[in-house]
This record gives structure tokens, sequence and C-alpha cells, in this order.
């Protein structure tokens, strides 16, 4: 099987290449320049230079591939623009490619995210089937991709996957909280207790490919989460207790997280890099439930997130020590 992968020098990307690596696929990357690989270095991966818009090199590119990895796109950006030229115009854009070149394709797996679905209204896991009300500019770009991926369902063989909150080796999102609890501090948004889903990025790649596979998967949306969801002060107990460290939890008031944010997005206009903290960071920040539930893709596709969260943060401990991050 080949497989063709997009944003693959991502954290999540460069995971699943390696573990199609070692179950025996040939695995293309789409990457802007060969010589910024990331996680890919020393992978033995076909590399295809380009991008999402180099519309000659995805017809050359997709002639082969029996599968279709769509992680490409933005988690943080300047302008709502960015947002829905990476995560809806450019999918578009691959969709389209595919109906026209890629006649071997068995299954496109569009990744999308949670925030596209949305925060949980009623404190229930959050299911497939409800319909989505994203909050932020991102959930909308994301639910916009979704909506292109629909356009073609006719056509191709495609299969939306939602993941929540990923942890794991090469993360550096959730690696921010890592940090914070090495110095001693479990920071929480606001004194309201908050739920989130979470899984560990070797668990969200093995959904992955048992949705790139299994026969019931196409034309279907499935939430891949670990089945338990977490309060996240025992979150930060958990993290705590990874990194052996004894820590302070100190809420963060959000009514001062729009100034932080409008300080943090004044910085990123300037220096033209994306905002930790935005504005759209806080509209996620201010909902209290980020819970979906792993149901259906256990009902359907027999998976089930094996990793439990300690072990899954043990070993990311240890991955972050072993590269010096921590």
């Amino acid at each position: 099987m080949i497989a063709f992968i997009t944003g693959g020098t991502g954290f999540i990307g460069s995971t699943l290449a390696e573990t199609l690596l070692a179950s025996g696929w040939e695995v293309h990357c789409l990457v802007r320049s060969p010589n910024i690989l990331k996680w890919l270095h020393g992978l033995p991966v076909k590399l295809v230079a380009g991008d999402l818009f180099s519309e000659s090199v995805l017809a050359k590119a997709l002639e082969n591939a029996t599968h279709v990895f769509h992680l490409a796109g933005l988690t943080k950006a300047l302008t709502s623009a960015e947002y829905f030229h990476a995560n809806s115009a450019a999918t578009h854009v691959l969709l389209q490619a595919c109906a026209l070149h890629a006649k071997r394709l068995e299954r496109l797996i569009y990744v999308s995210s949670i925030a596209a679905a949305g925060p949980s209204r009623d404190r229930q896991p959050v299911r497939e089937e409800e319909t989505p009300h994203p909050v932020s500019i991102y959930g909308r770009s994301k639910l916009a991709g979704e909506a292109a991926c629909a356009e073609f369902t006719q056509r191709l063989p495609i299969t939306i996957v939602r993941p929540p909150v990923v942890y794991g080796p090469r993360d550096r999102d959730v690696y921010e909280y890592f940090k914070q609890v090495k110095w001693g501090l479990r920071l929480r948004p606001g004194f309201t207790p908050r739920y989130t889903s979470m899984i560990h990025v070797h668990d969200l790649v093995a959904g992955m490919m048992l949705a790139a596979q299994h026969p019931r998967a196409p034309g279907q949306t499935f939430f891949l989460t670990h089945a338990e969801f977490y309060e996240w002060s025992l979150l930060g107990e958990a993290i705590a207790h990874a990194l052996q460290r004894k820590t302070v939890s100190i809420p963060i008031p959000l009514g001062l997280t729009p100034a932080v944010a409008a300080v943090s997005e004044i910085v990123a206009k300037i220096t033209r890099k994306p905002a930790l903290l935005s504005f759209d960071k806080v509209r996620e920040m201010r909902e209290t439930h980020w819970i979906c539930s792993a149901e259906k893709a256990r009902e359907r596709l027999g998976f089930i997130a094996a990793l439990p969260l300690a072990e899954g943060l043990r070993q990311t401990v240890l991955w972050y020590r072993a590269q010096g991050w921590l």
C-alpha cells in the first residue's frame, strides 16, 4: 500500500509516517522544502516537494497512492483568512486533485478536530451526529474543511476523524503545560472545573490506520479519543506525578485573558508569528467541557485507545527529557 501524507513534518504526521513504514507501507510525504524535514529526517520516505496548491505536483504524487492522509493545516494563524486558506481552501484543492488523479485510491483520511464540533453544551460527551457549533475561527475553518469533504463523498472514499487534545512525543502545544508543571506551577483557567478529552499520539495513529482500512469507515466521521475525560486540575496533578514534582495550583481569572490576548496579538503582528494565547484561543478557553464520545469508533471500527493517561504521560516525560526539553 502506498500512503500520501500531507503535514508529514508535524508531530502527528511524522509519527504516522514512522508507524506506516514499520507496518510495511510505502510512504510519500508532501513537503514545502526537502531541507526542512523536522521529524522525517532519516526516515525512508519519498519526499514530494511542493504545497497543496501545486496542482501539477499533486497530480503526479497521487497517481499511485492507495491512501491519502490529510493532516496539513494551521492550528494558529494571524488572521481568519489564513485559517480558511490552509484548512478549507487547501483541503478542497486536494480533494479535487484526488478526484481527478488518484485512480487507485482506497481511502482518504481527513484529520479534523474536536474544535469543528464545538464543546459540550450539556456536560455530556459530544457525539458525531450532533450539529456542530464551533466557537473559534479555527474550529469554523476545520468545519469548512469537513464541508469540502462532504462535497466529494460520492466521488471519493472519505473518512473524517476528529481528535481532541493530542499529546505525546514531539508535541509542542501540551508541552507548554509540562514546562509550567516542571517549574512547580499548575496554572488553570478560571475557578470552575474544566474537563477535556485527550488521546496519546500513538493511539491516534492506530485509530487513523484502522479508519484507513476498515470497510465501515468510508463516508463516516469519528471522534478518536480515550473513553475517559479529565478534569484540568487532576490532569495537572497527573503531569506533576509523572515529573515527580511538587506543585502549586494557581487559578487564572478568565477576566484577565482578554488583556493578555490583546498584548499577545500586538506582539504577533510585530513579529509576524501567531500568538500562543490569542482571542481565538480565549473563546475556546471560556468553555468548560471539551469532551467527546469514543462510542461510535468503538462500535463501528473496534477502536479503543489503549494507553492509560498515567503511562502516556510517563512515556512523554521520558521522551522530553531524552531530547533535553525538560
